[in-house]
């Protein structure tokens, strides 16, 4: 609940505590006093867009504190957590400050936040019902968790099925669309791979083939000086030139000669023995010359081979790689990525033929809740029709609409919910967020409130002058129902009835006084001797009368004994 409401130089409050208790709280008093600029700063606090305007004149700045005590915190825990929010001993401390210069301070248990993370943690806090918009009831969004929360434990566990169902859905789905190669645009990218790998292994490219066709391309360029040059070499060391005897003949004799002398001298033996080996080697040179010259063989359309396949092999270098192992490596990675893209496919279709399994659970189960909630529907435009009866709206029809759209499905199945009210006689059904008149959408808060009194879950509801255009069994009426959703609510309630402000659990009346030609507001919480003289002056405007101030002591009294039987009943 609120529990705390600290105000501080807003309009005329210059400083403003208050102290509110469990059960309804009413706050009264007279015209202009101030009861609005209470609710208007809780607006703040729960995210409401500030006018500078309301900063108390002389003042610089405006602060605002709520102080909110939670038993339940399954709604707001997770919200908080996302957030790096901590909650203290079960305490949210909300605060703003508003200053002339235009900044905006919102801070939830001391962490500075956003007015869009006020306002998405504040919805689960308070629902204000009257001239403002923090009305929870007039967002569609909302209808169907109303409706599903009255429906109860059928339409929870069809509820909790299909939640299980989407979110395996959303997760096969997620798989199938981080699978390379899905649909068309997998097959052409397949196609290309096959390209690729079809143009690299039809080249069929051997390592170091690039170094050794520049090689054989540069023999061949030059063979004419080759053949020159070892044709020259050649009769050089075997032929002899010119008439003179070849090197091959020459060195020959100087062996045979060397072998001669070196009987003579032991000392030559071993030049004869080397020139012996450069012989030897000689011959086996002019031999292989021989040989080289006999095969060598200018060809001059294995140099356009060359030529072409060189052409090739640059192409494929442009393509897949700097390098003959470049291309041979991209073309193990395409051979990978197909064979991936395979095994993807498989994979695809499994995953698609569980999907289809799993839409089957899906629509199946959506189906059935789809039923629950149109059972659960009937009963509460029954109740919704009998509440307002009671309180005064007896020409009134309500109808909880529901469309149903398997092509909209999502974790709370395919149905949109909506509430559509028409308050007169022939005037068409309409939105609830169509309805003019405050004291129609207060009546018709007040009814869906008490229906769901034990399973709405924000905790404290404010009702802002609901009682606009009501009065006597109506006034008494709309009190029972406040007295009822007290019992699991916390309620605030500005009223000027006295049937409602009889039934408060803490009644606070808010007054004004001028000290040194400035005007204050301050808010007391009135004892019960008190409460009848205020309960009687809302009565003739005066309080004075004995007639008055027995009617309120009888209100009083009535009240006391029906919030008995309600503690009876919810004992």
């Amino acid at each position: 609940m609120l529990s705390h409401l600290q105000i501080e130089n807003i309009a005329l409050i210059d400083q403003l505590s208050i102290e509110f208790g469990q059960g309804l709280n009413i706050i009264t008093g007279e015209t202009g006093t101030g009861k609005s600029i209470v609710i208007d700063s809780i607006n703040l606090l729960l995210g409401e867009r500030a006018d500078r305007d309301l900063i108390r004149a002389g003042k610089e700045t405006a602060y605002i504190e709520g102080i909110f005590n939670l038993e339940d915190t399954d709604e707001i825990s997770p919200i908080l957590d996302n957030y790096g929010i901590k909650m203290q001993d079960g305490l949210l401390i909300i605060t703003r400050e508003l200053s002339a210069t235009g900044r905006n301070i919102c801070r939830i248990n001391g962490r500075a936040v956003t007015l869009s993370i006020l306002k998405e943690v504040s919805r689960h806090l308070v629902d204000i019902h009257g001239q403002h918009e923090h009305q929870s009831l007039l967002s569609i969004e909302s209808h169907k968790n109303f409706l599903d929360s009255f429906g109860g434990v059928n339409v929870r566990s069809h509820k909790k099925y299909v939640k299980k169902y989407y979110s395996a859905l959303v997760d096969i789905q997620n798989q199938i669309d981080n699978l390379q190669g899905v649909g068309a645009d997998g097959d052409r990218h397949k196609d290309y791979l096959i390209y690729q790998l079809q143009e690299i292994t039809s080249a069929n490219l051997k390592e170091d083939e690039d170094r050794k066709l520049l090689q054989e391309r540069t023999i061949l360029q030059n063979s004419e000086r080759i053949m020159e040059s070892v044709e020259n070499a050649y009769n050089l060391l075997y032929r002899g030139a010119l008439g003179m005897p070849s090197i091959h003949d020459n060195l020959g004799r100087i062996c045979s000669e060397f072998e001669a002398l070196a009987e003579i001298d032991e000392e030559l033996e071993n030049f004869h023995r080397r020139l012996e080996n450069i012989y030897y080697e000689l011959e086996d040179c002019t031999i292989e010359l021989r040989d080289y010259m006999d095969t060598f063989n200018f060809d001059e359309d294995r140099l356009e081979e060359i030529e072409t396949r060189l052409d090739l092999i640059n192409d494929l270098k442009r393509k897949y790689g700097k390098t003959i192992d470049e291309i041979l490596e991209y073309r193990k990675d395409l051979e990978n990525k197909l064979r991936q893209l395979e095994e993807s496919k498989q994979l695809l279709d499994d995953l698609n033929k569980s999907k289809n399994d799993i839409l089957k659970e899906l629509y199946e189960t959506s189906g059935k809740l789809s039923h629950e909630r149109k059972m659960a529907a009937k009963e509460f435009q029954l109740q919704m029709l009998q509440q307002l009866r009671d309180l005064g709206m007896e020409k009134t029809e309500f109808v909880v609409d529901i469309k149903s759209n398997k092509n909209n499905i999502s974790s709370d199945g395919f149905d949109k919910i909506e509430f559509l009210i028409s308050p007169n006689p022939g005037e068409p059904l309409k939105p609830l967020s169509k309805i003019a008149s405050g004291g129609e959408i207060g009546r018709i808060m007040l009814a869906f409130k008490t229906i769901l009194a034990d399973v709405d879950k924000i905790p404290t509801l404010i009702f802002d002058e609901i009682d606009v255009g009501i009065s006597g069994s109506i006034a008494q009426a709309v009190a029972q129902k406040m007295a009822i959703i007290s019992r699991s609510h916390q309620l605030i309630c500005v009223t000027h009835l006295p049937q409602i402000a009889a039934m408060a659990d803490k009644h606070f009346t808010i007054e004004k006084y001028t000290d040194q030609e400035r005007t204050y507001t301050t808010a007391r919480v009135l004892p019960e001797k008190e409460r009848q003289y205020e309960l009687a002056k809302m009565i003739d405007g005066t309080g004075s009368s004995k007639l008055s101030l027995d009617h309120a002591l009888e209100l009083i009294r009535n009240s006391m004994s029906y919030k008995k039987t309600l503690y009876d009943t919810y004992k």
